[in-house]
């Protein structure tokens, strides 16, 4: 099934973005849908969709988002839901879009809160004191000696 993200009504739900500039709210969020954090049902595709607040209509067919020109996301979701030939779905909690939406859908919507989305992402593992970082996998156990004794042997100080 493919979704349609109500992009700014999840930013703004979204403890981790809400307090986020504008430009971060949106890089947060396609970020974290391309490393697939996202609770989407099943194999899901989906598509962002910005108010573009009077823009262009900038088009990011690589983001998977979109910055509409219509007056709003929520006038762009519901043609797009109108115009869909199969069941779609929308992730929005904005109770007026998903009732618009359900009365456009021609092969039903099925409306997920933005909320959920994120709900069930593990949050990222915490690294051990004694787990080395990845720029030190690879260094030998006495690098530091290593580089002590060449610093005295070409006569360097620190």
């Amino acid at each position: 099934m493919h979704y349609l993200i109500d992009g700014y009504n999840v930013t703004r739900r979204d403890p981790s973005t809400k307090d986020l500039p504008l430009e971060n709210q949106r890089a947060e969020l396609e970020k974290r849908l391309r490393i697939g954090k996202a609770m989407l049902p099943g194999k899901a595709t989906y598509s962002i969709v910005w108010d573009a607040a009077g823009g262009a209509g900038i088009v990011h067919p690589t983001d998977r988002s979109e910055y509409t020109r219509m007056p709003t996301a929520d006038d762009a979701i519901v043609e797009k839901v109108r115009r869909a030939t199969e069941r779609i779905g929308v992730v929005t909690s904005d109770n007026e879009l998903a009732g618009r939406c359900r009365s456009a859908a021609l092969h039903g919507v099925d409306v997920l809160p933005a909320e959920r989305l994120f709900a069930d992402a593990k949050p990222p593992k915490k690294r051990s004191k004694n787990t080395p970082m990845r720029r030190d996998i690879g260094i030998p156990a006495n690098a530091h000696e290593i580089n002590r004794e060449l610093k005295e042997i070409w006569g360097i100080d620190d």
